[in-house]
C-alpha cells in the first residue's frame, strides 16, 4: 500500500469512527429522554423509579448479546456508567426515589 492510499484507509477508517460517535451520542440522548418519560410516569404513579432487578436484567442482557471485541465485563462495565450517570440525571432533576 502507497502512503497516499494509507492515508486514505485512514482517513476513512476514522470518518467511519467519527460516524459511529455520532449515533452512540445519538442512541445516548435518546435513551436518556426515555428513561427520564419512564421517570416521570412512574413518579405520577407513585412507583418507585430505581428497579434493581430490572437493571440488573438490563446487564446480563448486556453481556449476553455482546458479539465482541469488546469483553464481557467491560461491556458490562460501560452500561453500569450509563446507567449510573443517566441516574444521576435523574437525581438532579429531582425526579429520583429509591
Amino acid at each position: 500500500m502507497t502512503d497516499a492510499e494509507t492515508q486514505a484507509k485512514v482517513q476513512e477508517l476514522r470518518e467511519r469512527v467519527d460516524q459511529v460517535d455520532l449515533e452512540l451520542i445519538r442512541a445516548l440522548s435518546e435513551r436518556a429522554q426515555i428513561v427520564q418519560d419512564l421517570a416521570r410516569i412512574k413518579a405520577e404513579a407513585g412507583v418507585a423509579i430505581f428497579d434493581p432487578k430490572r437493571e440488573e436484567e438490563i446487564l446480563r442482557r448486556v453481556v449476553e448479546q455482546n458479539p465482541g471485541p469488546i469483553y464481557d465485563s467491560s461491556m458490562r462495565e460501560i452500561f453500569e456508567l450509563i446507567l449510573h450517570r443517566i441516574r444521576d440525571l435523574e437525581i438532579q432533576r429531582g425526579e429520583f426515589q429509591r
